[in-house]
């Protein structure tokens, strides 16, 4: 496991062409070329990394982290995805736990992520790390004539809440009305 290097880029279309095929929720709707897939990795502004089995780029995500100072605290991860013949061996188990340290290390709270109501292997590795519902957005992903959910998931990092004045949805606190 380590960060995207410029020597990725091969990997990294061999990787999302297979998935994007298979119709993965990765953000394309048909297979992107190499130029295509350059250029969502540089809109993606985060962190990714990749997997390497045996020198081969077989997993990758991404961590977001807002730069807002409200929201610093949060992250959210992304594009986490698997190569076809890859799958059932660990690597975005592997992914997720580095993404989950390194916004841990980053003194992030929160981590958020969302995926397609129908990946429910998916939403089984998110809940085994931790990771709860926190919502549905009914038939908000399209693909062609076909809805799908979008599921919003969040793990909490916090070890402690010594301090913290928590108000969730209460009309009290700074800028309540």
């Amino acid at each position: 496991m380590r960060p995207y290097e410029d020597s990725d880029r091969e990997g990294l279309v061999a990787l999302v062409q297979p998935v994007a095929a298979l119709g993965g929720a990765v953000g394309f709707l048909e297979v992107p070329t190499a130029d295509e897939v350059e250029q969502w990795r540089l809109d993606l502004h985060a962190e990714l990394l990749v997997a390497l089995d045996s020198g081969r780029l077989v997993a990758c995500g991404a961590l977001r982290r807002p730069a807002n100072p409200v929201t610093r605290r949060m992250a959210e991860i992304t594009k986490v995805m698997t190569h076809p013949d890859a799958r059932g061996r660990g690597a975005a188990r592997a992914v997720l736990l580095a993404l989950i340290d390194s916004a841990r290390a980053d003194g992030r709270e929160l981590l958020t992520l969302e995926c397609r109501g129908n990946n429910h292997a998916a939403q089984r590795l998110y809940a085994s790390l931790g990771f709860v519902v926190t919502g549905r957005r009914p038939d908000a992903i399209a693909v062609g004539d076909d809805r799908f959910d979008q599921v919003l998931m969040h793990c909490d990092l916090r070890t402690g809440t010594a301090g913290l004045r928590r108000f969730g949805s209460r009309r009290e606190g700074l800028g309540s009305a």
